[in-house]
């Protein structure tokens, strides 16, 4: 037998093999077992603003389940009580001008300031109407008596001039006549400018300012009858949310002092308080550390030449390999596939070596009795049927 033939031979015998072997690894096993480590999601909990801790209830609770909305660490915030206080009452203040600027003037308002523009517009024509008749005559009258008066003095005084001179009164009686016809002289003078400033009536410098002060009061009475314009209410309203937002960001950050467990994190277990009471804590530092219960699976790693006989959601079962339940059995479910591989040679150049690169499965487990805890041993087994 030739060369060629034995080689053709031992090629057929060893493509026969391989297939077996194929045929086998496929269809001649019916389960796949694969070692898992048991892990659990951390989450990592802490504030935003940090502070002096003013108390860790978490603390007497490490190892115990806590739920969602319950207080873990408490920080001291009297900085940001403080500034809540100031900001409500300038909210309190912006909303009360909003509500003035919407409600616009009393009518007390009103009512008064149309009585000074009246009273303004009163006086106005006043100046311009000038002196009243009865003023006038009044005017004239007095110039009148002014007149009669000055007379007489004048005469008293001549004739006691004439008397002094011829020795027959004292020097005081003509003294008091002069004294009055002066004062005679100074009346009339008076009244004749009376009489001249009622005949050429008011200023025309005070008309003007009479008139202004009356447009003033009547602008004035206008303005608050048609009420608060659109631009300050809309300046109001921009005041008040500009409070109320800044009011919230405020209690954003006190709701931060507070460190609870999410709302959607679900039932989860305290591991770690790394805070006590008087610490000081940066901002975003984690201060507590806590699993989440509900997040539970098994990590193993599956050859590339088995990955394709697993798909997602397959059902599985679990074993933990712990003396504590040594054959209880937990469903589980393959919830996600690698997309790169974990392990692999420095170059893969057969098909048999393909068996050594490997692929992370995620196993997500059902626990009810809480049996689980994390880096436990298990066995994952997931029939092929």
């Amino acid at each position: 037998m030739s060369k060629k033939v034995l080689l053709l031979l031992l090629l057929i015998a060893v493509a026969a093999g391989c297939g077996a072997w194929y045929w086998w690894s496929v269809n001649g096993v019916k389960e796949l077992r694969f070692p898992g480590i048991v892990e659990i999601q951390e989450v990592r909990l802490g504030s935003k603003i940090g502070g002096r801790v003013f108390a860790a209830p978490a603390k007497d609770k490490e190892g115990s389940e806590v739920y969602p909305g319950q207080e873990l660490v408490i920080f001291e915030a009297p900085e940001l009580e403080a500034q809540r206080d100031q900001l409500k009452a300038r909210l309190d203040a912006a909303v009360a001008e909003l509500d003035r600027a919407n409600n616009g003037p009393r009518a007390e308002e009103k009512k008064a300031a149309q009585s000074a523009a009246d009273a303004a517009r009163a006086r106005y024509d006043r100046m311009v109407e000038g002196w009243r008749e009865e003023e006038k005559r009044q005017a004239a009258s007095e110039l009148e008596t002014a007149q009669a008066e000055l007379k007489q003095t004048a005469d008293d005084f001549v004739r006691v001039s004439e008397l002094y001179r011829q020795k027959s009164v004292a020097r005081a009686e003509y003294d008091a006549a002069l004294a009055a016809r002066d004062r005679a002289q100074g009346k009339l003078n008076s009244a004749k400018a009376k009489v001249d400033m009622v005949k050429a009536g008011n200023r025309k410098e005070d008309v003007a300012e009479a008139k202004a002060e009356w447009e003033r009061a009547a602008a004035k009475a206008e303005e608050l009858y048609n009420g608060t314009r659109e631009e300050d209410k809309a300046l109001a309203r921009a005041k008040v949310a500009e409070a109320k937002a800044k009011l919230q960001e405020v209690e954003v950050q006190l709701q931060e002092a507070v460190v609870r467990v999410p709302k959607n994190l679900g039932k989860a277990i305290v591991e770690v308080v790394a805070v006590r009471p008087g610490d000081i804590v940066p901002p975003n530092q984690p201060v507590v550390r806590v699993l989440k219960a509900e997040d539970l699976w098994i990590k193993v790693f599956v050859p590339e030449t088995q990955l394709g006989l697993i798909p997602l959601n397959t059902e599985a079962q679990v074993r933990v390999k712990i003396d504590a339940f040594p054959g209880k059995w937990f469903k589980g479910r393959v919830k996600q596939k690698a997309t790169i591989s974990e392990f692999t040679p420095r170059n893969v150049q057969s098909v048999d070596e393909r068996r050594f690169q490997m692929f992370a499965l995620k196993i997500q487990v059902e626990d009810p009795g809480n049996h689980f805890n994390a880096g436990m041993a298990a066995e994952v087994r997931i029939p092929l049927e």
